[in-house]
């Protein structure tokens, strides 16, 4: 599921998607098994899982219309991470939209 940088701050200012950090790990186990809807792992997931860590952002100058920015930074704490998110999906859709195209 994906949300706009604006669903993610209303959902926030609603107190949604908020971690029930007071729940205890066998609490939430229970409520996990008594979930009808929740799928259940295949045998032996635990021999296969791998932790990945992401690559270090590199550090660049970048040139950026001043309303661009300005309006980046009125997002608050993380504005570079949400700039980064942008870019990031554009050049996902347009690695995908490439690709496709590419293959014909």
């Amino acid at each position: 599921m994906h949300y706009t940088a604006e669903q993610l701050k209303a959902k926030r200012q609603r107190g949604e998607g908020q971690t029930d950090w007071h729940m205890s790990q066998e609490e939430a186990i229970q409520r996990r098994h008594a979930d009808p809807e929740a799928p259940l792992p295949s045998p032996g997931w635990e021999d296969t899982m791998t932790v990945e860590f992401p690559e270090p952002k590199e550090q660049i100058t970048l040139r950026l219309d001043k309303d661009v920015l300005a309006w980046f930074r009125t997002r608050g704490k993380g504005y570079q991470t949400l700039i980064n998110a942008v870019l990031r999906s554009y050049y996902e859709h347009e690695r995908l939209h490439t690709d496709r195209h590419e293959s014909r």
